[in-house]
């Protein structure tokens, strides 16, 4: 085990190895020696703990009652907390081809740059899912940032005790060979400037959380959503190391895991890749890019920065806000242009871009997803497709797994 991180490096070999694990799980996303989900069982403890991770204080996921008077008929998770669940069922490799492709692109970073997600039936407490998560695809890319990389996308797949598809989430990942910044925070663009806030701005922000809809029993009836009408504006910042840890309390580590202290040493043990020596001498997690700026410079970014499954959750936030108690987000992309990093705030907008009644999903509209950081730079875009009740066809019919 080295004292810092691994430095691998891309080349074709190892690309043609990561294409043959397609089909089976990504050997660059191990599991560690902790493999149970963070939540075995749905409950309307982690179910509230959860959506108060991403700040979301809808009563549909937090208040155990309020459901009970909705057409849900109790307490219900939002889309994304299926991530947080799933005994793993993923396929198993066969021994030849793991021992053959273990290496493909190890020690060469991985950024999460985006989420495409689809949900098929709610989750309840007293719910319990199986998962598999595979490789699904493998593609070069040139890009400025990290020059000459690779987009590796997964496909994750819940279902629930009755063996009913629950979702099915595709996040993509480019590998960059890892590259310390200059002194300056240079790498192939200049530093931007990090956040610092007057008295205005953040009252600026509070006002925003104070005016923010949740729309709840206020049902948007299919006839009356309009192509080209704006949706509200949400925010989310300044993003602060308080907010990752409570994400983290309520939605896992989100892949490897890192757990503490003796069972942080037997991790090591399994994912010795994963961790180097910080500046105490003491072996720590890579994770640690997301609260440490020392750490995000180590692999070439000027500044701790956020996980990825955390904003696309504020998308999925601000689309059940908008579809309330009796819309049903069905599908919800976004791509990550720019780091967001810690201090940073976002402001999410969207727009109505289609509304049609669809021979399967029925009444439903297409919205465009923004999110722009202080600076006025754009570090999310999406879209999402919103089930609507109609007052001529009746209550949305939840989709079936496609």
């Amino acid at each position: 085990m080295s004292d810092g991180l691994l430095q691998g490096s891309i080349t074709d070999e190892a690309i043609e190895l990561m294409r043959e694990r397609i089909g089976y799980p990504n050997p660059t996303m191990r599991n560690g020696v902790v493999t149970w989900p963070w939540n075995e069982t749905a409950s309307t403890d982690s179910i509230r703990q959860f959506a108060h991770g991403y700040g979301d204080l809808n009563p549909l996921y937090t208040d155990r009652h309020y459901g009970a008077d909705t057409r849900w008929g109790g307490m219900v998770a939002p889309p994304g907390y299926e991530w947080t669940m799933g005994i793993d069922h993923s396929p198993t490799v066969p021994d030849e081809l793991a021992a053959r492709t273990r290496f493909a692109l190890r020690g060469v970073h991985l950024f999460n740059a985006g989420h495409e997600g689809w949900f098929y039936k709610p989750i309840r407490p007293g719910d319990t899912l199986t998962r598999s998560t595979v490789l699904a695809d493998v593609r070069e890319k040139e890009s400025t940032f990290a020059g000459r990389s690779v987009i590796a996308t997964n496909e994750n797949t819940w279902w629930d005790q009755e063996g009913r598809v629950v979702a099915r989430r595709r996040p993509w990942y480019i590998h960059a060979e890892r590259r310390k910044v200059d002194s300056t925070g240079r790498k192939s663009r200049p530093a931007e400037q990090r956040a610092s806030y007057t008295p205005e701005q953040i009252q600026e922000i509070d006002d925003a959380y104070d005016a923010e809809l949740i729309r709840g029993a206020d049902t948007l009836f299919y006839e009356d959503a309009e192509v080209g009408a704006p949706g509200p504006r949400m925010v989310k910042g300044p993003m602060l190391i308080t907010d990752l840890m409570n994400f983290f309390m309520g939605a896992g580590w989100y892949g490897y895991g890192f757990p503490a202290l003796r069972l942080g040493r037997e991790n090591r043990r399994r994912l010795r890749g994963f961790y180097s020596k910080d500046d105490f001498g003491a072996w720590d997690a890579i994770m640690r890019i997301h609260w440490d700026d020392g750490g995000a410079q180590r692999i070439g970014v000027p500044a701790a920065y956020d996980i990825g499954p955390l904003r696309w959750t504020w998308l999925v936030h601000y689309c059940t806000n908008f579809s309330g108690d009796d819309g049903w987000v069905y599908r919800v992309r976004g791509e990550f242009r720019r780091f967001n990093y810690v201090g940073d705030t976002t402001w999410l907008t969207s727009t109505i871009t289609d509304k049609r009644i669809d021979p399967t999903l029925g009444p439903l509209v297409e919205l465009a997803l923004s999110g722009t950081n202080q600076r006025g730079d754009q570090n999310i875009r999406g879209d999402a497709t919103v089930l609507l009740a109609s007052r001529a066809l009746g209550p949305v019919r939840l989709p079936e797994p496609v």
